[in-house]
């Protein structure tokens, strides 16, 4: 098996994104970033929630801001603390009780349940160095580098992507490198209410600017997540 320096140094970098990534591309600030094949698809077995803490990019030391990180299938059953929060977003379309408890303490069948909305950039090998020296100062809060499968929708005609394997839908599956926010770092908050992440966001702004800007650009890359979507109309109370 591929080492996650092995994706990065074969040929090409292939990066997942589910935050800021989604609309700040890496190397943004450099032209070579255009030429960054952006591809729109969705994960298996994880939810995103804003219980990731920010000091340098959308808060500060002195009032740390809050940021998104995700987390696989197996830490949600085996933490119930945050059963709460996937019952009333990710699996709200049930409507037995006996039977989301049967999957919330099934990591299997969660992993199966678990459908995450995100894009996967194409990084050609010039800039897969470059790209991952300024990933890992972007993402130093906390964050480390995972591998993960992505499946990419709507491109059944690309010629980058023919030789990659399928899933059962006959979707392009692939072994992508990402950065995640595990529970277990030190600036990972956990399941906290919503109304206090709502009220932190609104007030919080770091070098990359205000902290509601990031919540409002990441809601409408994906308007259709339950969880964003009740954060933003949070948020949007405390503008008024």
């Amino acid at each position: 098996m591929e080492t996650q320096e092995d994706i990065i140094q074969n040929e090409a970098m292939w990066l997942f994104g589910y935050g800021s990534l989604l609309f700040k591309p890496p190397l943004h600030h450099l032209d070579i970033s255009k030429s960054f094949k952006k591809y729109d698809g969705y994960v298996n077995g994880y939810i995103r929630r804003f219980w990731q803490s920010s000091y340098d990019n959308r808060g500060t030391p002195e009032f740390k801001g809050r940021v998104v990180t995700i987390i696989p299938a197996h830490e949600v059953s085996s933490t119930e603390s945050f059963h709460n929060s996937v019952k009333e977003h990710e699996l709200n379309h049930f409507t037995e009780e006996e039977e989301i408890n049967r999957i919330l303490n099934n990591p299997f069948e969660l992993h199966k349940e678990l459908k995450l909305s995100g894009c996967v950039y194409y990084v050609p090998p010039k800039a897969a160095k470059e790209a991952r020296e300024y990933l890992d100062f972007r993402e130093k809060d906390g964050y480390a580098v995972e591998e993960i499968a992505f499946n990419v929708v709507g491109t059944e005609n690309d010629p980058v992507l023919k030789n990659f394997p399928k899933n059962e839908n006959g979707e392009p599956m692939v072994k992508c490198v990402v950065y995640v926010g595990s529970p277990t770092n030190e600036s990972f908050v956990g399941p906290e209410d919503i109304n206090d992440t709502a009220h932190i966001i609104h007030k919080a702004v770091g070098p990359s600017g205000p902290n509601i800007e990031y919540l409002l650009l990441l809601q409408k890359e994906d308007p259709k997540d339950s969880y964003l979507k009740q954060l933003k109309e949070k948020v949007e109370e405390y503008s008024f």
